[in-house]
């Protein structure tokens, strides 16, 4: 690359006649171009008069702008291409009009329904006169760390909140158990007494105390990290395992069950044989309950060789989730069910999260599917 210099001679007969001199860019200013092209931040570099004079690759991307629509035209065109909010507009801009050496401003910018989030640092430019030349903006997205931070802050609000229904329900469960011992024993006298109508009112209440104890057991596995026994563990033999309790629930459904397998080697992984079955189990139960009418069960095992993953499908022939509820079905107590608990789908996620694994639901008018990906071993 070459510089060009340009000065009148004015000492000429034509005072309009010029000349150009041509040197060679130096090192120095070579690396700076580098450096500005490829720095992850973006630059752009404005004059005194707010026209934007260059803006490097990092920046285009960043604001998703063409250079060729924005190099040489005032500030306000750039931010036009934006399109902003007028508050987005006006805080940018404002910033940019007003802002002094070294100040630095977090901004959010609503793009296509996405919060991205940018810190902001105006850096003044002189002259080799020392006096100002213009300013360069620097962008910086800081989008993940915000995430990052939201995420951190949400985890530790659930853990406190963990904690807290971990004690409570640690609390409940001990006068459930007295209460539990004290009816059996009065339902035991009302039997020797023969007041049969009076032991079905005790059994009614032993049922719902069964009920709370099963939630109160639910919330503290929800709660509370378990000790997991971590080897490998071959799923075909876990499913197998399983298979005879599942088909013994379907069959008073008039459910059919089938598994399907397609793997090209033995499909291990490394992983808790026993949460693993706490896991499929759940899943199957969810879908022979969403089969109020009967209809089939199919349980398939693929490996994916590239991903290094194995897939365990468990598929019903119900109804379906409805499409304004699925987004939802992993939150702690949602439930559709009359009488769910609502922490079965949220016990598999992190029960699978433990193990390295992930769960995603495919659901239609036709059916659900509940995709589970485990890491090979």
């Amino acid at each position: 690359m070459i510089n060009m210099n340009m000065k009148s001679l004015t000492d000429h007969a034509d005072p309009s006649c010029q000349y150009l001199t041509f040197y060679p860019m130096i090192t120095v200013e070579r690396m700076a171009a580098q450096m500005m092209a490829n720095i992850h931040l973006g630059v752009i570099v404005l004059d005194e008069c707010s026209q934007v004079l260059e803006l490097n690759p990092a920046a285009a991307k960043l604001l998703r702008l063409d250079r060729a629509r924005v190099v040489y035209r005032s500030f306000e065109e750039l931010v036009a291409q934006l399109g902003l909010q007028a508050q987005e507009k006006e805080q940018l801009t404002s910033f940019v009009y007003s802002a002094w050496d070294g100040q630095e401003m977090d901004w959010v910018w609503h793009d296509e329904g996405e919060e991205r989030y940018f810190t902001l640092r105006m850096q003044a430019l002189k002259n080799y006169e020392q006096r100002l030349a213009g300013y360069m903006l620097v962008i910086e997205d800081i989008t993940a760390l915000r995430l990052l931070e939201l995420q951190v802050r949400r985890n530790s609000r659930l853990a406190t909140i963990g904690q807290i229904a971990a004690g409570t329900a640690h609390e409940i469960r001990n006068p459930l158990t007295a209460i539990k011992g004290f009816l059996q024993v009065i339902r035991h006298k009302l039997k020797d007494s023969g007041q049969g109508k009076e032991c079905g009112y005790i059994d009614i209440m032993l049922k719902e105390i069964g009920r709370i104890s099963n939630l109160v057991g639910e919330i503290l596995l929800l709660s509370k990290p378990r000790q997991t026994d971590l080897r490998a563990v071959n799923v075909i033999k876990v499913l197998r395992e399983i298979l005879p309790i599942i088909k013994n629930e379907a069959l008073l459904h008039n459910i059919d069950v089938s598994f399907e397998k397609s793997v090209s080697a033995l499909p291990v992984v490394i992983a808790d044989g026993e949460m693993l079955k706490q896991v499929f189990l759940n899943l199957s139960k969810n879908a022979i309950e969403a089969m109020k009418r009967g209809g089939k069960l199919s349980i398939r095992l693929a490996t994916m060789a590239e991903e290094r993953q194995l897939q365990v499908e468990i598929i019903d022939s119900g109804s379906g989730i409805p499409e304004e509820v699925q987004e939802k079905i992993f939150e702690p107590f949602f439930t559709t069910k009359e009488n769910g608990t609502g922490l079965g789908l949220p016990i598999c996620r992190q029960i699978l999260m433990e193990l390295g694994g992930t769960i995603e639901p495919d659901s239609s008018e036709t059916g659900t599917t509940m995709r589970v990906y485990l890491p090979l071993a």
